[in-house]
């Protein structure tokens, strides 16, 4: 019995004693890139890169800000030449998450996001053809919005790796976090 005991004793010391990976005042920061992008039109050229920062404000909340870029293209033959449209995605906006589980290398949470989305694009023709139709560029730009589960896992106690999926830049974003 005293076995028992002394082992359940142990056991409580070491759930008490252990560190967990997210805590109120915490300062987080991720640096990711994205599979899947959601803004692309045609092929990407660049993919989505983003990086986030979040605050702990209490154990369970987190909240800050992310910014998030990506570029694609696309090329029609017509009248002779080549049209080649690049677009560029710019999201920025705030962002919140509530930690549903953490223990000394992982941290789960879930969130949302609200920001904006910039899309610029640029039309150049490159042909010997009758260039008559110049079709414009355009800017456009909107409320964005999105959701997040995610983790981290981390190799030490400031740095780890951290995967999110969700709608936002890309539907899968992979990368590195750190503990400020």
């Amino acid at each position: 019995m005293k076995k028992i005991n002394l082992f359940i004793a142990a056991i409580a010391l070491s759930i008490g004693l252990s560190a967990q990976t997210y805590s109120e005042g915490d300062n987080l920061v991720n640096i990711g890139f994205g599979l899947g992008a959601t803004f692309v039109t045609g092929s990407s050229t660049i993919p989505p890169l983003s990086a986030s920062f979040e605050h702990g404000f209490t154990d369970k909340i987190s909240a800050g800000g992310l910014i998030g870029y990506s570029g694609s293209k696309e090329e029609f033959a017509a009248f002779g030449g080549t049209w080649t449209y690049k677009y560029s995605y710019i999201i920025v906006g705030a962002r919140g998450s509530y930690h549903f589980f953490s223990t000394d290398q992982i941290d789960a949470y879930g969130g949302a996001f609200l920001g904006y989305n910039i899309g610029n694009s640029k039309v150049t023709y490159d042909g010997t053809g009758n260039n008559l139709i110049q079709p414009a560029a355009a800017n456009v730009g909107g409320v964005a919005y999105g959701l997040h589960v995610g983790g981290r896992y981390y190799f030490s106690d400031s740095f780890g790796a951290f995967g999110e999926l969700g709608y936002g830049i890309s539907y899968l974003t992979l990368g590195v976090t750190m503990k400020l």
